[in-house]
């Protein structure tokens, strides 16, 4: 059990509250408060992170995010050409097999494989290395509940033996926050990253767009208000954004006589978007977002990536990763569709 009633509340994950995200003040006020117990230069390289995502809409809140005085650290150097072990080379061989594993019964068995085999490995930075790409597979479908806690506590086991990685504290926080793991370990540093997590909430729940949809109407949040949204950002390279649409597709079908809407919104030209969605018969609104800023006021870093919003506007789920159906529908339950 983490110590502070924040950190504690956090794994929980979303809606934190019937309100949805706090406001933007609240989440910054709140994640300084958080990192202020972080040492340094952990404690500066959240900051920045935290004033990047806040400079485009809230410049003078981003200021306040880095000290007078402040110097902003180097990301830490990246190892070139590491010799790695026998042991770390076979983990890596077993590991690209991955992609290969279809049903996700075996997927989570070789997850749970992998999360073992890493743990066995010497402490150090090429056991976080690791455990960060075991950690990075992890989200994509329904592996279930175990396969994922048992990589959050690789991750947590291998952070305390690595140089310290604001990155890897920044996984382990999604997992708890997004995959509903209880917090492996208690770690400021995991508190700063769950807080800055809230913060991005904050600055998507403020986030609004109009697009135009491949038919020429043009879809924006604040004229759906009543509706429950669903936001998919993705593309058509992306594979596991391919094996996500029909599920959407699927749902979509199934709930949009009880006011779901689903807008996909991808960067890609008009004519790529169109004839794939042509090819498989897609039938919800498909956005363009051509000069990508939807993309970047709701902080998209890795696709597909799903925000979904409740009848009075407020965002109460978010998926870092491809879901399955029984997943979206998970989701659709906190916005009160059943």
């Amino acid at each position: 059990m983490r110590s502070s009633f924040w950190a504690g509340l956090m794994w929980i994950g979303m809606p934190l509250c019937a309100a949805g995200p706090a406001s933007v003040p609240e989440a910054a006020r709140r994640f300084l408060d958080v990192s202020a117990k972080v040492p340094p230069p952990l404690a500066v390289q959240f900051r920045v992170m935290a004033a990047k995502a806040l400079q485009p809409h809230h410049a003078v809140l981003a200021q306040s995010m880095m000290p007078s005085g402040t110097a902003i650290p180097a990301p830490p150097a990246r190892r070139e050409d590491p010799a790695i072990s026998a042991a770390e080379a076979a983990v890596y061989q077993q590991f690209g097999r991955f992609g290969e594993v279809a049903g996700e019964a075996d997927r989570a068995r070789l997850i749970l494989d992998l999360a073992s085999q890493v743990r066995a490995l010497p402490a150090g930075a090429a056991k976080l290395d690791l455990a960060r790409s075991v950690c990075g597979s992890v989200t994509e479908g329904d592996v279930g509940p175990r396969a994922i806690a048992a990589v959050a506590e690789m991750l947590a086991e291998s952070i305390q033996g690595a140089p310290p990685d604001v990155n890897a504290f920044l996984d382990l926080a999604n997992l708890v926050h997004y995959e509903h793991v209880p917090p492996p370990m208690q770690n400021p540093a995991l508190d700063a990253a769950l807080a800055l997590l809230e913060l991005r909430e904050s600055l998507v729940q403020e986030a609004q767009f109009s697009l135009a949809a491949l038919d020429g109407r043009i879809y924006s949040l604040a004229a759906l208000r009543g509706k429950v949204v669903l936001v998919n950002f993705w593309a058509t390279s992306c594979m596991p954004c391919r094996k996500e649409m029909p599920e959407i597709e699927k749902l979509y079908r199934v709930f949009a006589d009880q006011g779901l809407i689903v807008l996909a919104i991808s960067t890609e030209e008009r004519g790529t978007v169109a004839t794939f969605i042509a090819e498989h018969g897609y039938s919800f609104p498909v956005l363009l977002d051509s000069d990508g800023k939807a993309s970047a006021d709701f902080g998209v870093d890795g696709i597909p990536k799903s925000f979904l919003f409740d009848h009075q506007g407020r965002l109460v789920a978010e998926a870092i990763d491809r879901r399955s159906e029984p997943q979206f529908r998970s989701m659709l339950k906190t916005a009160g569709l059943k």
